[in-house]
């Protein structure tokens, strides 16, 4: 949590707990970025991957604090229990019944547009974003799907309209495909380097072997 809201908020305008969790949430006046989604075409996280977005932990922030900036993602910790579903439930609950803002439903709508399939969960987890306490990637899919169902989304006022803006935008552009495929399936260690390598090397070679027989004949 950010340390400079909980020193912000006052303890006599809180409720219960359930309403100092929510306060916490609250992003700073300069992170405020509320607009109009425009799709919910949002690419997922197999996705973002396969495009080269890189996926970074990002520490000591609250839930709503995400961030893209030039193919990195930075995601707040997610912690994964038996109480995730029932925290969730309550926080949708009290949102929706006595706060003014949405940040928890844009949240859960979010993390459902990115995590469609454990294969998600799984590169969250490797990435230190989901602190998997089930140690079952279907059932966390599962347990994200349900919470969003019960979840209202407005669109009109979503704090993360221009990440999902940004998003899409760099899955669009080939060149990023393209690199991250030859990263991913050709560079991925050093043995394939060199066998790429060698490989070109043999190819250039039996062309020039080639071209000589072509000009001797």
């Amino acid at each position: 949590m950010k340390t400079g809201i909980v020193e912000e908020i006052n303890s006599s305008e809180v409720a219960h707990f359930v309403d100092f969790i929510i306060k916490c949430q609250k992003p700073s006046e300069s992170d405020k970025t509320e607009k109009e989604l425009e799709t919910i075409n949002v690419p997922s996280i197999t996705e973002l991957h396969q495009a080269g977005v890189k996926f970074r932990f990002k520490p000591g922030k609250s839930l709503i604090d995400m961030k893209f900036d030039r193919g990195i993602l930075e995601m707040p910790l997610l912690k994964i229990d038996d109480d995730t579903e029932i925290l969730f439930r309550n926080l949708q609950a009290f949102e929706q019944c006595h706060c003014v803002e949405d940040y928890i439903a844009n949240y859960i709508s979010t993390i459902n547009f990115l995590v469609v399939t454990p294969k998600d969960v799984e590169i969250l987890d490797r990435n230190g974003i989901i602190e998997n306490w089930i140690h079952d990637y279907e059932a966390v899919t599962t347990l994200l799907h349900n919470i969003s169902k019960e979840n209202a989304l407005s669109a009109d006022d979503f704090i993360f309209a221009s990440l999902v803006e940004d998003l899409n935008a760099y899955c669009r552009r080939p060149w990023n495909k393209w690199k991250a495929t030859l990263k991913q399936e050709y560079f991925h260690t050093p043995w394939a380097i060199i066998s790429l390598i060698a490989a070109a090397i043999l190819l250039i070679l039996t062309t020039v072997q080639t071209v000589c027989s072509l000009i001797q004949v």
